[in-house]
């Protein structure tokens, strides 16, 4: 009879999750940073790279929230939270002032 490995853990599902989600997150910024290195805005090796660090745990908190509110789990919770920290903050700041001035667009007396 075939060795079957034991279960895994029940505390270290939540850990899993979290570390897919960073990991995500950082891979997302560090593309985005890239863009801008290639774009002449930064240089590789500046504080703008320390910064991107809290910038993809704070994406990745939304972009897990955002995921969890539609009800995706996965590579779909994982692909929002990538799509999140490419925006940032500023992105996402910008999707959502369009998607309410459609949404909601100003009245002229």
């Amino acid at each position: 009879m075939p060795d079957v490995p034991p279960p895994s853990p029940a505390w270290w599902e939540p850990l899993a999750g979290a570390a897919g989600a960073i990991a995500t997150a950082l891979l997302a910024r560090l593309l985005y940073h890239r863009r801008l290195v290639n774009l002449g805005r930064r240089h590789m090796w500046s504080w703008s790279l320390v910064w991107e660090v809290p910038t993809a745990g704070f994406s990745a908190l939304v972009g897990a929230g955002l995921a969890e509110a539609a009800g995706l789990d996965g590579n779909a919770a994982l692909a929002v939270i990538g799509v999140v920290s490419w925006l940032g903050p500023r992105g996402v700041e910008d999707v959502l002032s369009r998607i309410i001035a459609h949404h909601y667009p100003e009245k002229t007396p």
